[in-house]
C-alpha cells in the first residue's frame, strides 16, 4: 500500500448529503474513508492518473470547498464503448474556526495534488511551487464542421482552466495565418506547447512556420498537443493509437494535458525551390484528388472522403511517371499484429520531505505560501454547487464507472481484436520472420540518405519504378484520418522510415478491385497486399510524374502543392508532440 502523503478531515458533499470522511494523498490516487478508526470503510478512491487537477472555491457563509476534478474511463451501458467522462469531487474544510484556516488547508491540497501529477520546481530561496504551463492555442473556427470554436470554448479551455494551464487563443483568419504567426512570434519560447484545435490543416502550418525561423532548431522541439476539430485529423488519431486511448475528444485534451513531449519525425520534401516539412503522408494520385476534389464537401466531416471515393472508382484516374526509393532492409516487425495495451502513466514519485512535513499530516513543508496571489485565485463568492451536488453519482443511466468492472484498469484493450492464425504456406509480411538489422548500418545509411536532394544523383542502391500508376503515398503514421487506419503493427512516432505504396496500372479491372478492397475493407501493408498494390518500408524517394498530363495532384499532409517533381527525406525524431508515455 502507498504511504500517505497528507491526511485531514473534510465533510464530503454527494447527492445532496454530508459525510465526514478522512481524506488521503498517495504517490497513487486519493482516497476517501468515512473515519479514521479501524472500522472505517472506504467510500471512494481516485486514482492520480485520472486527475487533471484541483480548484478551491468559497461557498456560502466563507465557507471553503476543494474540487479535485478527474475523467475516470467510463464504459458506455449502450454502445460498450470505453472513453473518459468529466467528474468531480466537491470536499468542504470546515475544521478551522477561521475562514483563513480553512482556504489554508484548501490550498496545501490543491498544490499537493498538483504537485503529484504535474511535478514541481524549487527555487533559490527554497520555496516549492507547482510547475507553471502555458500553451499558445490555434483555433480554426471554419475547419471541419466549424465546430472549432464551440470546442474551445466548451470543452478545451475549462479543462486546461483546471489543470492550472494558461492559455493564450489566437482564431485564425486565413490561409496560412498560424504559419505566419509562429514564424515571426519573438516571445515564442515563453510557451510550454502550442495547441491547435483544428484538423491537420493547421497543424502543418504550425511545423513549417517553426521551421522557417532561424532558431528553427529550438522552435521545432517545442511540443505540439493535438485536438481534433477538423476533417481529418490523422496526426491526432496517430497520438492517441500510441497512447492506447479511445479516440474521443475528451481523451485527446487528456492526453494534451496529462502527456509528456515526444519525438516525432518528419519528412523533408523538396519541390523545386521550396522545402517544405510533412508530419503524416506525401500522396500522388486517386488519394490526392480524393482530398482536395472532396474540399467543397467540408459541411460532410470525414464522409466527404468516403463519397469522393466512390466517384473516382468510377472515373478512376491513371497517370504515367518515375518513382526512386531507397528501401530500408530488412527489419524486424513486430511481434503482434495489435498494439500492446500500455499502462495509463503513473506520474513520477516525488520525495516525501518535499510534499509534507513529517511532523504534520495536515501542513507541507518547503515554505509554501498560500497568501498573496494563491488567494486571489480561488475567491468566488457567487459559485453556484445546485449543479455540482450530484456529478459524482452514477445514475446518469446511460455509463458506468467501470473502475471495478476491469482486472486491470492502468491497461486499455482494444475493443475488435483480429489475429490471423500462422500458416505453413504463407508467406505474407505478418507471418514470415524477419532478419535483424545491424543498427550500425542502419545510422550509415539513414546519414547518407539526408545528404541527397533534389538536384542530387540517385544512388544505384535506390529502385525503379516507372509506367502508369493510379496512386503513389507514403504515410509516416498509423492513420490517415481518425477512422482510416493504414497499418495494424506498432510504428512509433519516431520510427525512421516511412510506408511507401504504389498501385502499378497494368491491368485496370484488377487495379479497380484492389483499389475498392483498399478503400472498404482498409488494406494494409502486414498481409494484405493485392495483385497491383504494394508496400515497401522506405527512408527517402523521389517522384517525376508526366507533367504532360492533366487531372492529377500532389497533396503533402493534406495540402495542395505545384504539380512538379518532388524529393523526400524522413528526418527522425526532430519534432515533438504530447503524448502519452510508453510504458512496459
Amino acid at each position: 500500500m502507498s504511504e500517505a502523503l497528507l491526511a485531514d478531515e473534510f465533510v464530503y458533499t454527494v447527492n445532496n448529503v454530508d459525510t465526514e470522511t478522512f481524506l488521503i494523498l498517495t504517490s497513487a490516487g486519493i482516497c476517501i474513508r468515512d473515519g479514521k478508526g479501524a472500522y472505517s470503510y472506504r467510500l471512494k478512491y481516485i486514482h492520480l492518473s485520472d486527475v487533471i487537477g484541483a480548484k478551491v472555491h468559497y461557498g456560502a457563509k466563507d465557507s471553503v470547498y476543494l474540487l479535485v476534478h478527474y475523467f475516470p474511463l467510463i464504459k458506455n451501458r449502450f454502445n460498450g464503448k470505453i472513453q473518459r467522462c468529466k467528474k468531480q469531487v466537491i470536499l468542504c474544510a470546515n475544521q478551522h474556526e477561521t475562514a483563513s484556516g480553512n482556504v489554508s488547508q484548501c490550498m496545501n491540497w490543491r498544490r499537493a495534488i498538483t504537485q503529484q501529477i504535474y511535478g514541481c520546481d524549487e527555487t533559490a530561496s527554497g520555496t516549492i511551487t507547482s510547475k507553471k504551463r502555458t500553451f499558445l492555442a490555434f483555433v480554426n473556427p471554419k475547419g471541419g464542421k466549424g465546430i472549432a470554436k464551440k470546442m474551445w470554448l466548451n470543452t478545451v479551455k475549462p479543462m486546461l482552466d483546471v489543470a492550472g494551464i494558461t492559455s493564450e487563443v489566437v482564431y485564425t483568419e486565413y490561409s496560412g495565418h498560424a504559419r505566419d504567426y509562429v514564424q515571426e512570434c519573438k516571445e515564442l519560447f515563453k510557451y510550454s506547447a502550442i495547441m491547435t484545435v483544428s484538423g491537420d490543416g493547421i497543424v502543418f502550418e504550425v511545423f513549417n512556420g517553426l521551421m522557417k525561423r532561424e532558431d528553427h532548431a529550438e522552435a521545432i522541439k517545442i511540443p505540439l498537443a493535438i485536438i481534433p476539430g477538423g476533417s481529418g485529423n490523422g496526426l491526432c488519431a496517430a497520438i492517441l493509437h500510441q497512447s492506447t486511448v479511445p479516440a474521443t475528444l475528451m481523451d485527446a485534451v487528456y492526453v494534451a494535458i496529462r502527456g509528456i513531449s515526444t519525438p516525432l519525425d518528419m519528412v523533408r520534401v523538396e519541390q523545386g525551390e521550396n522545402v517544405m516539412w510533412s508530419f503524416l503522408s506525401i500522396a500522388w494520385g486517386i488519394l490526392s484528388a480524393v482530398d482536395i476534389e472532396s474540399e467543397k464537401m467540408r459541411w460532410m466531416g470525414e464522409a466527404r472522403f468516403t463519397v469522393e471515393a466512390v466517384k473516382k472508382l468510377v472515373s478512376f484516374p491513371v497517370k504515367s511517371g518515375k518513382v526512386w526509393f531507397a528501401p530500408v532492409g530488412d527489419e524486424p516487425e513486430s511481434k503482434s499484429t495489435v498494439s500492446s495495451p500500455r499502462p495509463v502513466p503513473r506520474p513520477k514519485k516525488i520525495e516525501k520531505d518535499s510534499i509534507m512535513n513529517k511532523s504534520s499530516t495536515s501542513v507541507i513543508s518547503g515554505n509554501l505560501d498560500v497568501s498573496g496571489d494563491a488567494i486571489g485565485e480561488i475567491l468566488d463568492p457567487n459559485f453556484d454547487f445546485t449543479a455540482l451536488n450530484d456529478v459524482d453519482s452514477d445514475s446518469d443511466g446511460d455509463s458506468q464507472d467501470i473502475d471495478s468492472k476491469i482486472p486491470d484498469r492502468s491497461r486499455v484493450v482494444s475493443e475488435s481484436v483480429t489475429l490471423q492464425e500462422s500458416s505453413d504456406t504463407c508467406q505474407c509480411k505478418k507471418c514470415v520472420p524477419v532478419p535483424e538489422l545491424d543498427p550500425v548500418a542502419l545510422q550509415q545509411i539513414t546519414d547518407s540518405i539526408e545528404n541527397i536532394g533534389l538536384n542530387s544523383d540517385i544512388p544505384d542502391s535506390w529502385k525503379l519504378l516507372e509506367g502508369k500508376f493510379s496512386s503513389v503515398n507514403a504515410f509516416s503514421r498509423t492513420h490517415l484520418t481518425s477512422s482510416i487506419q493504414v497499418t495494424e503493427l506498432d510504428m512509433p512516432l519516431d520510427c525512421g522510415y516511412l510506408w511507401f505504396m504504389w498501385s502499378d496500372s497494368n491491368n485496370e479491372g484488377y487495379n479497380r478491385q484492389d483499389f475498392y478492397q483498399l478503400l472498404v475493407n482498409n488494406c494494409t501493408p502486414e498481409c494484405n497486399e493485392t495483385r497491383t498494390i504494394h508496400f515497401e518500408k522506405v527512408r527517402a524517394f523521389r517522384l517525376e510524374p508526366e507533367l504532360s498530363e492533366s487531372g492529377a495532384y500532389v497533396t503533402i499532409d493534406g495540402e495542395l502543392v505545384p504539380y512538379e517533381p518532388l524529393h523526400a527525406c524522413i528526418f527522425k525524431g526532430i519534432a515533438r508532440v504530447i503524448c502519452l508515455p510508453l510504458m512496459d
